[in-house]
Order: structure tokens, then C-alpha cells, then sequence
């Protein structure tokens, strides 16, 4: 058994491996039906020549990004330090989406960074500001750029630099124009996944991990394909209040121990919605969350 490789490409049945001290690319599989693998995963793997192997065993992960339907989990990315969600002032950006990946981050405590994109659409770009005003003051950073815009690109060297960060959005909001700004010979790499795996252009429906380098420092982004779904079937609701960050200075603090904060008489969230201190929107994200998992739950068996 060779030292672990880190996967740095997942092609649903066919992964890319990588040593930490070599550039080499090694085509992998899973042995028998095992699957579950992420990008940014290290595995045990058995060469069984020079450019090929079959993954062993998973080295134990410090942390891992999913989203899950019913009983199917789709793995994201492992290993990271941040996610980086990019929205953009055209086309509109779905809110429920972006407040659903918060969530997934806050749970799995990894860090969060939205990234506002297409900033130099001007007639856009102050309704997209309005509607990701509260995220500030649930400590959420917010970073804005124009992928066609050096300048501003450079702003989001510093909070990638010496992490590993999961890139994500939307279909349409211009991720790959990041990337291909952040990463000036990502096509070159792309090129050298496809020959490797002989995929062809389709590799850009698969995540995958790129080695770079941000102020000085070994960096890496994961990209992954546009989404339009978010499911949250793994979560319960104590685990979806205690990741909303407005929520946690109330939970505990309402008159029944087990309250949903949707209608009870005496709820500190629904009071401190009164007074202003949690916005009704988000509220509003909370309640269609819980009624998500009810119908999970209904429709599980």
C-alpha cells in the first residue's frame, strides 16, 4: 500500500489522486460499492501500476461538506477550512440557497465567506447589497468583486491564502469566471484531468482541487459544479437553531423547554423578532426549513 493520496477530482466513479510531493496524477476507484468519497479527501490506496489504483480506506477527515436528500448524500468537499459561496447581482441569486449552505457550514463549523460577484453590473448591484445587508451582523463576511476585474479579484487573496476553501454557487453566477481569475492556467490543469481520465469537457460537471498559491502562501480551492437544490435531510431542528446565529442568545431562554419558536406564548425568538432583534426574513427561512424536515420526515418511509 503506497502513502495516502489526497482525491483532487470526483467523477462519481472514477476519483484523481495525488501524493503531497509529487504533481503525478493517479486514476482511482473504489473497491466494491464503496463510494462517499469527497474531494479533499486523503485515502489509503493499493497501486496497481504506475498511473492506477484502488482506494483502501479513508484517512480519518477533520471535517466534511454535504448536502443529502431523503437517504442520498452528496458529498462536497472534506478537509477544508472555509466555504466561499458566491452570489451575484445578475441573475438574481437565490437567498434560500445561500442561507441553506450558512447552515451547513455553521454545523459542520467550518468558516463561511459570501462572495457578492458582478459588482460592475451597476443597475444590480444595490438590490443584491440590500438583500445581503443582515448577513454582517450575523458575523458573516462579505467580499465584492468582478471576475473581470483584477483588481477587485485580488480582494479574496487574503482570505484564501493558506486555506483550503470549497467554491460554490449557483449555476449563473459566474464561479468559473473566479476561478479562471484566481487560477490563471486552470484551463492547463483541466486539460491535464481530462487526459488523464479521457473525460473530455464534461469534467466540469465533477468537483475538483486546485494546488495554488495566495500571497505567498500553498493555498487551495476546490470547485464544484453549480447548484439549484440544497437538501438538508441530515439536520435536525435543535442542530438548525443552534446554526442560526441570531438565535443564540434566546435558546433556552423561552418558557417551554421545547419550543419550535414558531407560535408558543412566551418565546424569546418570537420576542426578540418584535423588538427588531432578529430579522423576519430570516425568520421566515427558519420556518420553511422545519417544514421541509416535517415533510422529510412524513414522506422517510
Amino acid at each position: 500500500m503506497s502513502a495516502p493520496l489526497q482525491i483532487i477530482a470526483n467523477f462519481g466513479h472514477q476519483f484523481l489522486g495525488q501524493a503531497a510531493d509529487t504533481s503525478a496524477l493517479i486514476q482511482l476507484v473504489a473497491r466494491g460499492k464503496k463510494q462517499g468519497y469527497a474531494v479533499g479527501d486523503w485515502v489509503n490506496v493499493t497501486l496497481t501500476n504506475d498511473t492506477q489504483g484502488a482506494i483502501e480506506s479513508i484517512v480519518p477527515r477533520t471535517n466534511l461538506f454535504y448536502r443529502s436528500e431523503f437517504h442520498k448524500q452528496k458529498n462536497l468537499a472534506a478537509n477544508i477550512d472555509q466555504v466561499a459561496i458566491v452570489c451575484a447581482t445578475e441573475p438574481a441569486f437565490a437567498e434560500e440557497l445561500l442561507g441553506r449552505a450558512l447552515i451547513c457550514a455553521q454545523v459542520a463549523d467550518i468558516s463561511a465567506l459570501i462572495i457578492l460577484n458582478k459588482i460592475d453590473v451597476a443597475d444590480k448591484v444595490e438590490a443584491a447589497r440590500e438583500i445581503l445587508s443582515i448577513y454582517p451582523n450575523l458575523n458573516y463576511k462579505i467580499v465584492e468583486v468582478s471576475a473581470h476585474d483584477a483588481e477587485s479579484v485580488a480582494r479574496l487573496e487574503p482570505h484564501f491564502a493558506g486555506k483550503s476553501t470549497l467554491l460554490m454557487g449557483q449555476s449563473g453566477m459566474g464561479k468559473s469566471s473566479l476561478i479562471n481569475a484566481l487560477i490563471p492556467d486552470v484551463n492547463i490543469k483541466t486539460r491535464e484531468i481530462s487526459t488523464v481520465l479521457n473525460t473530455g469537457k464534461h469534467t466540469t460537471t465533477f468537483s475538483r482541487l486546485y494546488h495554488c498559491v495566495f500571497n505567498g502562501l500553498s493555498s487551495t480551492i476546490i470547485d464544484s459544479p453549480g447548484f439549484e437544490n440544497f437538501g438538508m435531510a441530515q439536520f435536525s431542528v435543535s442542530q438548525i437553531q443552534h446554526a442560526m446565529p441570531e438565535f443564540a442568545p434566546y435558546l433556552g431562554a423561552c418558557k417551554f423547554n421545547n419550543c419550535s419558536h414558531r407560535h408558543e406564548p412566551q418565546c424569546a425568538v418570537l420576542d426578540a423578532i418584535d423588538a427588531g432583534l432578529i430579522h423576519p426574513r430570516r425568520h421566515g427561512f427558519y420556518m420553511r426549513l422545519l417544514e421541509q424536515l416535517e415533510y422529510y420526515d412524513r414522506t422517510a418511509y
